[in-house]
């Protein structure tokens, strides 16, 4: 135990301070890692320098963020750190992250889960792409702060210098492990670029070797298929021809089907005029059916006078005899007007009878020349496509025969590019070997 201090009044609280901090110790317990273990101890690291550390956790806590803020304004100085920064995250997710780690270095305690938590660091600012020698660097400036810290701190210059010495072997801790971390994802990476280089060997003398069974088989090819162009340049002729006769046979069928549906509207039009004419014989039917139903009246009317007359003649007696027959004549004539009128009326309402039938006929036949109509518009429109599919067709059997024909010069340019490629593909079997 040491004991510092300059007047006698204040030796008490002096010794007092130190014995119970001195009494502080952290925690190491590193089962899993021997070799962490054994790093530590180089540096002389122990439970005590922990305990130092533990003992001004609450002291140091306000002063975090300050530290925090002086580590980040160091990493301006580098523009592509802030480009990191930016990509991945934000200033103050950061520093809030920043500010639990540094607090979590004052906990006392060293374990596994210590190790773990400082290896995702390491393996999170690889795969950013933060060099270690910004991260390394940018520590200097939280040392600065912390010994600023310190010495304001109301403690022995002693335990300053010791609490300073665990904090500086805790940072060269961490550092030895982020390195650590660092040289293991160097490592694998190193290791998966040898395995990628196997792998693209191993892939490059398979692609080279089928390469060249490729060109023997494509030269072999070649051949055949220049035959079968020439066959498909006769085939593209033939075609162009067929395509020229069913343009030609679709134009005339087109123009029937238009003269055809002229006179579907020639139709429509002498229909709707016997609709207008059956419209006025139904209108002039209802006129005869009222004089009928008038002459219906006087026949009534006069039947009754003649029963009147009748009458009369027989209070007459002698004298009434002639106009009793003139009487029974009317009333005959009144009887047989009435049965005319009735057939009359029957015949008026016979023709009406066929006239709605007529007009129902009329009617269907309108609507089925409509249907008739509108069928005749649909195959004109499916005239039209295939006049312009068979446009389309001819302009593409043009352009395959033109292609045809350059398909020629091609072969024989493919049979100069086979030759090449056999040679490529022995140059790379030879450079996939010196990999």
């Amino acid at each position: 135990m040491v004991y510092l201090f300059k007047k006698d009044k204040r030796k008490a609280e002096v010794i007092a301070r130190g014995t119970k901090l001195d009494c502080i110790t952290g925690v190491i317990q590193l089962d899993h890692s021997p070799s962490v273990k054994k790093q530590m101890d180089m540096i002389n690291f122990t439970e005590y320098d922990l305990g130092f550390l533990l003992s001004i956790k609450d002291q140091v806590q306000p002063i975090l963020p300050v530290m925090v803020d002086a580590f980040y304004k160091a990493l301006d100085a580098e523009p592509k750190l802030n480009k990191i920064i930016s990509n991945h995250s934000s200033r103050e997710r950061l520093k809030a992250s920043f500010n639990r780690h540094l607090l979590s270095i004052f906990d006392g305690r060293i374990d596994e889960a210590y190790l773990e938590q400082r290896k995702t660091i390491a393996k999170v600012h690889v795969h950013i792409g933060l060099e270690s020698k910004w991260y390394l660097a940018a520590f200097d400036v939280i040392c600065d702060e912390f010994f600023t810290f310190i010495e304001q701190l109301d403690i022995p210059r002693e335990r300053q210098f010791r609490t300073l010495r665990a904090f500086m072997k805790i940072l060269n801790f961490e550092q030895q492990l982020v390195l650590d971390a660092y040289e293991d994802v160097n490592k694998e990476n190193r290791q998966k670029v040898e395995d990628s280089k196997m792998i693209v060997k191993e892939k490059v003398l398979g692609t080279a070797q089928e390469l060249a069974a490729v060109s023997e088989q494509t030269s072999a090819s070649s051949e055949e298929l220049y035959n079968k162009t020439q066959i498909l340049e006769k085939m593209t002729i033939h075609s162009l021809s067929f395509i020229m006769d069913t343009e030609t046979t679709s134009l005339a069928n087109k123009e029937l089907v238009n003269q055809q549906s002229q006179k579907f509207e020639q139709i429509v039009e002498f229909t709707a005029d016997l609709m207008d004419r059956m419209e006025a014989l139904y209108k002039s039917t209802d006129h005869i059916r009222e004089v009928v139903t008038l002459i219906t009246s006087i026949a009534d009317q006069t039947n009754l006078l003649s029963l009147n007359a009748a009458i009369e003649a027989a209070r007459a007696g002698q004298h009434g005899k002639g106009f009793a027959v003139v009487a029974a004549e009317v009333r005959n004539l009144s009887v047989e007007t009435k049965k005319a009128i009735s057939t009359v009326t029957a015949m008026i309402e016979e023709t009406n009878t066929n006239m709605n039938d007529m007009s129902n006929f009329v009617q269907v036949m309108e609507r089925l020349i409509q249907e008739s109509s509108a069928g005749n518009l649909r195959v004109t429109n499916s005239y039209n496509e295939i006049i312009q599919a068979v446009s389309g067709m001819k302009e593409q059997s043009e352009q395959s025969k033109n292609s045809v024909e350059s398909t020629v010069q091609i072969l024989q340019e493919i049979n100069q590019a086979v030759g090449a490629i056999a040679h490529s593909s022995d140059d790379l079997i030879q450079l996939a070997e010196d990999l």
